[in-house]
């Protein structure tokens, strides 16, 4: 087992996911479902209290976990912080459809005219395909729709060119339907239309959630209740969670004094997306003021297999600030595949989404990364991983287990 000072008896997490409209409701549901399998894999127990609201957007569980390893028990208190984003996502959604497609227009000649859609093909080529296929897929449909109308106008008949434009409709609506919704096209266009916005500093609705999420971090550091304060963020929510935890020290600058607690935990993120563009100068400087003038601890975790990420990249070094800061930052690579058995591998390996929401899910295999164990486990996160980077330990509580490969070379 861990020494003391590295075990945690309370704990504090903050979570932002990404842009999806999951209610707090089915977001716990999802986490005793994965909690399920990290109880199975490690003969964890986890028990949930009962969901309350801080405030509109931020709900809290509290979870029990305890367990015993190598002979040792251990039991654990975690205070899980989740702000919901779905009045934000749903609301976007219901904008009419000529709107959503002029917000992505305007975004996606943003990306190209500032040099920051090639930045992401020469930073992670596979990320700018996930940038790039909303458009392709767009036009696609458009030109698709209208080669099968040009068909039916070559035909000659007298009423073919009516009929033309009514095939032409009819396949815009076929796409509308089976593409662009089913496929998740038009979900990926109001999320690049909102990083766009927020890039720019253009939603105050999404400001007002990520200054009373800096405002809860800031009472949980300053109550001196916990062991362990992780704020963490996953897909879009690695922007957000980075702002409101940099949004903490800006509105209490008291909070520099309170925070040795604190890291940030940033998983299959696509933070750079704010962080590399030319108008995100506000992003990087309030994140280096965090990092540089308090002991903040930022740890990524990124993976291949996942195209939503910036793999072999070290995000605070491209945004300018790695120099400054008081503790350097972790990146590491995990394999995906070895997360999980080779029959849930073998279904989910063609679902790039399912992939990428493997970071917050459970394991079904015994591995360095535990999405659950981070959260509930007996151990600080910043030790299980400088401990894995010491032993190679597979074990997420303690460093004595070995025999797993360093993926992190």
């Amino acid at each position: 087992m861990t020494d003391d000072s590295n075990s945690v008896k309370r704990r504090a997490v903050f979570f932002v996911g990404g842009f999806d409209p999951k209610s707090p409701e089915a977001f716990y549901t999802r986490m005793d479902r994965e909690n399920g399998r990290f109880e199975e894999l490690w003969g964890a127990n986890v028990e949930r209290a009962e969901l309350t609201s801080q405030d509109s957007d931020i709900f809290r569980c509290r979870f029990d976990s305890s367990g015993e390893d190598l002979g040792h028990k251990w039991s654990t208190q975690t205070d899980f912080n989740f702000m919901t984003l779905d009045d934000i996502v749903l609301k976007d959604f219901a904008r009419p459809l000529p709107i959503r497609f002029w917000r992505y227009l305007k975004t996606f000649l943003d990306y190209v005219f500032s040099g920051t859609a090639f930045r992401f093909v020469g930073l992670a080529w596979r990320f700018s395909l996930y940038f790039f296929y909303p458009a392709i897929a767009s036009l696609a449909c458009l030109f698709g729709s209208y080669w099968l109308a040009s068909l039916v106008a070559g035909l000659g008949f007298s009423a073919a060119p009516i009929l033309a434009i009514a095939v032409f409709a009819a396949a815009l609506l076929f796409c509308y339907h089976y593409v662009l919704n089913h496929k998740h096209v038009l979900h990926l266009m109001d999320l690049w239309s909102f990083s766009r916005e927020y890039l720019h500093q253009k939603r105050p609705d999404m400001d007002d959630k990520l200054n009373r999420m800096a405002d809860r971090i800031f009472e949980a550091a300053a109550s001196g209740d916990y062991d362990e304060i992780l704020t963490i963020g996953h897909s879009t929510g690695g922007a957000l969670i980075l702002d409101a935890s940099a949004r903490v020290y800006e509105r209490h600058p008291e909070f520099a004094a309170l925070n040795n607690n604190l890291t940030v935990l940033t998983v299959g993120s696509t933070a750079l997306k704010i962080g590399i563009h030319p108008a995100g100068g506000w992003f990087r400087q309030r994140l280096e003021r965090l990092f540089s003038q308090t002991p903040t601890r930022w740890i990524e975790y990124q993976s291949v297999l996942d195209i939503i990420n910036f793999y072999r990249t070290v995000p605070s070094e491209l945004m300018g600030f790695a120099t400054s800061m008081q503790q350097p930052m972790i990146t590491k690579r995990l394999q995906i595949k070895r997360m999980v058995s080779p029959e849930v591998y073998r279904r989910m390996r063609r679902h790039y989404f399912r992939i990428h929401y493997q970071f917050v899910f459970g394991n079904t295999r015994k591995y360095l990364y535990d999405f659950p164990a981070f959260c509930f486990g007996p151990a600080r996160l910043t030790w299980r991983v400088l401990s894995v980077d010491r032993h190679r330990s597979e074990n997420p509580f303690t460093d004595n287990l070995s025999g797993i490969k360093e993926d992190n070379k």
